[in-house]
């Protein structure tokens, strides 16, 4: 453990803007729904009716899960309980990648081992900074709860049960950092476990099948039940969760050699393949895309086994007036449950576009884009080598997602075409990735993943109304079509086509700037 604490010093400099800004934005959200919530909902009697509408509705069900009390309190924990849990969990994965995996890849922790730094330190330090950035953002949710009129104990418990749902995903990640070589693959595992884990307790509350919950840290967080009973020996379940993956990460870090995996890597061809630029993008990109594609396509036919016989199941006039009231006179539960859901994933896979589109960002710090471009390629070539996966990497993603939920539904056609509509939307996401590469390089990274947690931030507030006209505009998710609800397959062009636009000129403007800039490699 020798020279853990110069290393945490060193992981809280570098991540000095993404940390507090995360960590704050978060803490806010609690007290911010809380107080929402006392606003639409005074009394007791229109609390109860929201909740059964919620709760009639299979899209809330399994975005969200099972209301366990229809309080104020109750309402926030039901709202936030996974939302929180999957941002943190998805911050908490980057991270650790960051400050492990990506460390080793790069080269970095070979020259920092080589002084008087212990095996087990990089590892420690960042496993305490994320734990400690988890455990500070459920604290600091507190006192706004609080001040909100929420009782102290149960925002105790919301809080910590915030902090052990991001624990789970740390040691999810610390794992998947000790199995192979590449970061974006390890980051890739983590994702892609966390999809599955969230799906299960999908199914659970979707269909009833409460044993479900208590496979998954998303199930955990939620049976804690704050406001609603307070069951705080379930804190114990994440906990040791994120306690056996830690240790076995540090069993499996001393069985390895320094910037190896436990994951044998594929020898290469005898022959050399296809040169260039486009074809080191594409080997770079590869692996990531792969276990990308691979998670989504579990998750679709999850969803889509989810969906199969909704509209049978739930043959009822509630639910008959609810897909009514959502989606228009003739609309179906099984489409309103698609289209909310696929509204959340869309964010997600903006979430991996992020990790192609920054990827040149990752090769100029490492220094290996000054070797290439010593070569005769052209900055503008190398660039549109990383930004050509970053606009089809999405594509790829959404189409496998729409076409694993439409297959497994037996609707695939509707399916797919609306889950590609949120392709122009994640390349807003994209775009913007490739203006701060080329504008603001050395804080692109922490600004980009900024933007998209301040998209997710108004989605949600805007469902309470806390947010509106120019200010939910801003969100590209907003103003795409529900083809679904639409009850037709052809998208309107005149949004989708805007979108694309502006993607674009995001996209050439940052390429311009990236022209006329510097090589920053330092990290």
């Amino acid at each position: 453990m020798t020279g853990t604490l110069a290393l945490i010093r060193l992981i809280l400099r570098r991540d000095r803007v993404l940390l507090p800004v995360w960590i704050a934005v978060t803490a806010l959200l609690p007290a911010t729904i809380a107080s929402a919530t006392t606003g639409l909902y005074p009394g007791q009697a229109a609390r109860d009716a929201f909740a059964a509408a919620s709760m009639s509705n299979p899209a809330q069900l399994a975005t969200r899960g099972a209301i366990h009390s229809s309080s104020v309190g109750g309402l926030t924990a039901w709202t936030l309980g996974s939302s929180l849990t999957l941002i943190g969990g998805l911050v908490s994965i980057l991270l650790i990648t960051r400050h492990t995996r990506a460390e080793e890849e790069t080269g970095r922790r070979e020259l920092l081992t080589s002084g008087v730094i212990g095996r087990h330190a990089p590892l420690t330090a960042a496993l305490a900074v994320i734990l400690a950035a988890n455990l500070l953002l459920g604290l600091l949710s507190v006192p706004g709860l609080v001040a909100a009129g929420l009782p102290a104990g149960p925002s105790l418990l919301f809080g910590l049960s915030t902090a052990a749902g991001g624990w789970a995903f740390t040691a999810v990640a610390a794992l998947t950092a000790q199995l192979t070589t590449s970061s974006g693959t390890a980051r890739g595992l983590a994702i892609a476990a966390g999809g599955l884990l969230f799906a299960l307790r999908a199914l659970a509350d979707t269909y009833g099948l409460p044993a479900l919950a208590w496979l998954t840290p998303f199930g955990w967080v939620r049976l804690t039940r704050p406001y609603a009973g307070d069951h705080w020996w379930v804190l114990g379940l994440p906990v040791a969760f994120a306690a056996a993956l830690t240790a076995a990460a540090y069993a499996l870090s001393a069985r390895r050699d320094l910037a190896g995996g436990l994951l044998p890597a594929r020898p290469g061809r005898a022959g050399a393949g296809p040169a260039g630029p486009f074809a080191l993008a594409g080997r770079l990109h590869r692996t990531a895309l792969t276990g990308f594609a691979i998670g989504f396509g579990l998750l679709g036919a999850l969803l889509g086994v989810s969906a199969r016989g909704l509209d049978t199941q739930l043959d009822t006039p509630q639910f008959r007036e609810l897909a009514a009231t959502l989606g228009g006179p003739g609309a179906r539960v099984s489409d309103v449950f698609f289209t909310f859901v696929m509204y959340v994933l869309s964010q997600l896979v903006a979430g991996a576009a992020l990790v192609s589109a920054l990827r040149a960002r990752g090769e100029e710090a490492a220094g290996r884009a000054e070797l290439l471009l010593s070569a005769p390629v052209g900055r503008l070539r190398w660039a549109a080598s990383h930004l050509l996966f970053a606009a089809a990497g999405p594509a790829l993603l959404l189409g496998v997602l729409g076409a694993a939920a439409g297959l497994t539904s037996g609707d695939v056609a509707r399916v797919t075409a609306a889950t590609l509509a949120y392709l122009p939307a994640v390349w807003i996401v994209a775009g913007i990735a490739i203006l701060l590469f080329g504008l603001l390089p050395r804080l692109a990274a922490a600004l980009s993943w900024t933007v998209l947690g301040l998209f997710l931030a108004v989605d949600l507030l805007a469902e309470f109304r806390l947010a509106g006209g120019i200010v939910l505009e801003l969100s590209p998710f907003v103003h795409v079509p529900a083809l679904l609800l639409n009850g037709t397959a052809a998208a309107p062009a005149p949004p989708l086509l805007a979108l694309t636009a502006l993607a674009l000129a995001l996209a050439a403007a940052g390429l311009a700037f990236l022209r006329r800039r510097d090589l920053a490699p330092s990290a």
